[in-house]
């Protein structure tokens, strides 16, 4: 089998890796996150705020602040263990605060207000299934690794045409 053909095929096989997991990428966002509360509250001086949340599976809690600045918060399960933020990001004006909690069960959220003023905070809480999570990696993995065979293919089946053209030039400078 020639090498063009090889890297046809490369090519097809990588261009499906890539389209088959994007068109199943919306499905998977739509049937999955859940938007446990949405909320605007007002944070005197110096007071806290509990938020209760139940999950029927382990997830990523997702707490979004909006028209706020980052407040103190921590989440804590049914014993009273405090679960500390995984990440803190800030896009687009609002807060993304990150809590991953690997069981089921009842957890609060204590927002806490340390500032010397009131707050008007807009809450929402999203919560991302594990099940979520995994099939997203997994279909990024997939995605990335079409992208590799789709360009290793390219490269098989240029391969050939640029080494006859190297050759070819190589015989026009052999002959002047």
């Amino acid at each position: 089998m020639n090498i063009t053909r090889v890297g046809a095929v490369l090519a097809i096989v990588g261009l499906l890796m890539l389209l088959i997991p994007n068109m199943l990428l919306p499905r998977v966002y739509n049937t999955v996150i859940n938007v446990l509360s949405n909320a605007t509250i007002t944070l005197d001086t110096y007071s806290r705020f509990l938020v209760p949340i139940y999950l029927n599976s382990p997830a990523y809690v997702v707490v979004i602040l909006n028209n706020s600045h980052l407040l103190p918060m921590y989440m804590l399960d049914e014993f009273g263990h405090i679960l500390m933020p995984n990440k803190y990001e800030y896009e687009h004006g609002m807060y993304l605060v990150i809590f991953p909690l690997i069981e089921h069960g009842n957890y609060s959220l204590i927002l806490i207000n340390d500032y010397p003023e009131d707050v008007n905070v807009s809450l929402s809480i999203t919560a991302i299934s594990n099940y979520l999570v995994n099939n997203i990696l997994l279909m990024n993995l997939m995605m990335d690794l079409g992208t590799a065979i789709l360009i290793l293919g390219a490269i098989l089946m240029v391969t050939k045409y640029l080494y006859r053209a190297v050759r070819l030039l190589l015989m026009e400078i052999k002959n002047l």
